[in-house]
């Protein structure tokens, strides 16, 4: 089984969530998974992966942490 990709942005100041976001969705082979943590509603990355093919979903976890799984949409 793959490793788990994951940004924890729970502690970064914008756009450096956002910016490592992408950057670990540029290398993320097709059928895996990138697990991203933030304190918010990142609504800027959802228009981006909108646009880019990308599908997600997004739970809150009791804690206060956006947890969001994002994967490439299949062709």
């Amino acid at each position: 089984m793959a490793e788990q990709r994951v940004v924890d942005g729970r502690e970064m100041l914008p756009p450096e969530p956002l910016e490592m976001t992408m950057a670990a969705l540029a290398s993320l082979p097709p059928g895996e998974e990138l697990l991203v943590l933030l304190y918010c509603q990142p609504h800027p990355l959802y228009a981006v992966l909108d646009q880019n093919g990308y599908r997600y979903r997004a739970e809150l976890r009791p804690d206060g942490t956006n947890e969001i799984r994002i994967s490439k949409r299949p062709s």
